[in-house]
């Protein structure tokens, strides 16, 4: 058996040679269009991908420890490519057993340098900064501190793990938190975040949440209102708009 780091580095480099090979513009054009930040992927068919994805985790399992799967997982983020980035995400969501406090540092590290849009953002949010909290291996206050983020996709990441919060655990103080330190950030993307934090919380607490709307709706950015009042109704919705 070789080396492990030699193991790491033959088995990126089987991964880099399947994507190069398989590479469609096709499948870059089609999904193109929803990533308004740019999308540079190499075009891979998405069941041929997944499939070959599984395999690569089995291969990670057998020859590789835990904290050097996650190493591992280390250099396919830092990529600029699409695919790349994806797998590193999935292998971490299969390490959930093994998640603890360092583990959740370095996904801070990884918002603040290599991720770069919201469906990497918002999978991991969703798949694995959430059990985190759930699990209580940290507090909420603990990821309220991404707010204070020079990243957008990092203060992005702090709503966006609140939405699955709420809907399974309430955390309407927890979620509140996060709106008020972000009401008035400048980002289009953390906008998105946070009016879709507040929708979720609405469908928990409507008062609370019409209340906090009314009283930003002067100020708040218009996209934070739009997306949080979707589920209000049309006549209701009315409220929330500016005066001028």
């Amino acid at each position: 058996m070789p080396p492990k780091k030699d193991f790491a580095k033959a088995l990126h480099q089987k991964i880099k040679r399947f994507l190069i090979e398989n590479s469609d513009p096709k499948i870059i054009k089609k999904y193109a269009r929803y990533f308004k930040e740019g999308y540079d992927a190499y075009g891979i068919d998405p069941k041929s991908f997944h499939k070959k994805r599984d395999g690569w985790f089995e291969l990670c399992q057998k020859n590789l420890s835990t904290k050097e799967i996650i190493a591992f997982c280390e250099e396919l983020v830092k990529s600029k490519k699409y695919e790349e980035k994806s797998i590193a995400i999935d292998f971490i969501i299969r390490l959930k057993e093994d998640y603890n406090k360092a583990l959740f540092n370095k996904m801070g590290k990884w918002f603040e340098k290599y991720v770069d849009n919201w469906a990497h953002s918002d999978w991991a949010c969703s798949d694995v900064l959430y059990h985190f909290i759930a699990k209580k291996i940290i507090t909420s206050k603990e990821l309220l501190q991404w707010t204070k983020s020079p990243s957008r996709w990092k203060r992005r990441a702090a709503a966006v793990t609140m939405v699955k919060l709420v809907s399974k655990h309430g955390k309407i103080k927890e979620s509140l938190s996060v709106a008020k330190k972000l009401i008035l950030d400048p980002e289009r993307v953390v906008h998105q975040g946070v009016g879709w934090l507040l929708r979720e919380t609405w469908k928990k607490a409507p008062k609370e949440i019409e209340d906090f709307l009314y009283q930003w709706k002067e100020k708040a950015p218009r996209l934070i209102i739009q997306y949080a009042t979707e589920k209000i109704p049309k006549e209701k919705r009315k409220r929330f708009r500016r005066s001028k």
